[in-house]
């Protein structure tokens, strides 16, 4: 039998018996040597309990560490991004001025041409416009 088994068998021997008979039967004491041994057992328990909180402990610290880091990085990506999307916003920025300006040039050589052809056309008539008028001026005179 092993020395946990044995160690169980005397905590089992402790315990009162069920029913009616717990009340008329003694306790069988095991003896100064199970304190002892489970003693030995809670001081084990004990260290195991200490390494834990020790182990939540670090594990604690070293999740502050993570979450301080990736609050770091949270930062540095945001300002990466915020830093990115105003340069592509003064690009889109430029490239619709120079479409404008383009588009403008194009407009102004449109009404240059427009003008010139509407001072033709009146070079071209300006003669027959005056002769009309001064025909009839000397019509109206006569």
């Amino acid at each position: 039998m092993s020395g946990l088994s044995q160690l169980l068998e005397r905590l089992r021997r402790v315990r009162l018996p069920p029913g009616a008979a717990a009340g008329a039967v003694a306790v069988p004491s095991a003896g100064d040597e199970l304190s002892g041994e489970v003693g030995l057992l809670f001081a084990d328990l004990d260290a195991i309990k200490q390494r834990g909180e020790l182990a939540g402990s670090a594990a604690s610290s070293e999740a502050a560490e993570i979450e301080a880091a990736a609050m770091l990085e949270r930062r540095r990506l945001l300002d990466e991004a915020r830093a990115d999307a105003e340069r592509l916003a003064a690009e889109l920025i430029a490239e619709g001025r120079a479409h404008c300006e383009e588009r403008a040039q194009l407009m102004l050589a449109d009404a240059q041409r427009e003008a010139e052809r509407v001072r033709a056309h009146g070079r071209e008539r300006t003669p027959a416009l005056v002769e009309e008028v001064i025909r009839r001026m000397l019509e109206s005179a006569r």
